[in-house]
């Protein structure tokens, strides 16, 4: 599947009613995630990213606790900058699985991690499918992807 299908296929899952509010979410943090990027420094978005967006409330995750001591220093200035009355409150979260060395960067780099929930409903989708692009996109992604020691709600 080329990347200009797969686009073409995500505009067309996009309009679709049932996924919108799931596009419409992305898009935000994704825009939340540009601007968070502009405004604090390159040496602090090495370590931190934007992790989710519900409610007003925008969580970021930091690598380590002296990152989330200075993110927790400049959230008025966030605040301010991604501004109300989208964001409202913003919340750090120190991701204890970060070893020293790790940097936000190179855990984007590693392979996504499914939950064995969505492996089982995407293996069960795909037997449903005919062969097709969307078919061998998904067991791609499913041959290519961690299983994740959790399971999804």
């Amino acid at each position: 599947m080329t990347a200009n299908s797969v686009g073409d296929f995500l505009d067309i899952l996009g309009k679709m009613p049932a996924h919108q509010n799931l596009f419409i979410s992305a898009n935000q943090i994704i825009q939340l995630q540009n601007t968070f990027l502009k405004i604090i420094s390159p040496q602090l978005a090495k370590r931190c990213v934007i992790g989710k967006f519900y409610n007003g409330i925008l969580v970021i995750y930091a690598d380590s606790s002296p990152v989330a001591a200075k993110l927790k220093h400049i959230i008025p200035s966030l605040l301010n900058k991604l501004g109300p009355p989208q964001v409202s409150s913003i919340q750090i979260i120190v991701r204890s699985c970060y070893s020293k060395n790790t940097t936000i960067n190179n855990l984007i780099k590693r392979k996504p991690l499914l939950s064995q929930v969505a492996t089982q409903n995407l293996r069960q989708l795909t037997l449903a499918m005919p062969v097709s692009p969307l078919r061998s996109a998904i067991e791609s992604l499913l041959n290519h992807c961690e299983p994740a020691f959790y399971q999804n709600k």
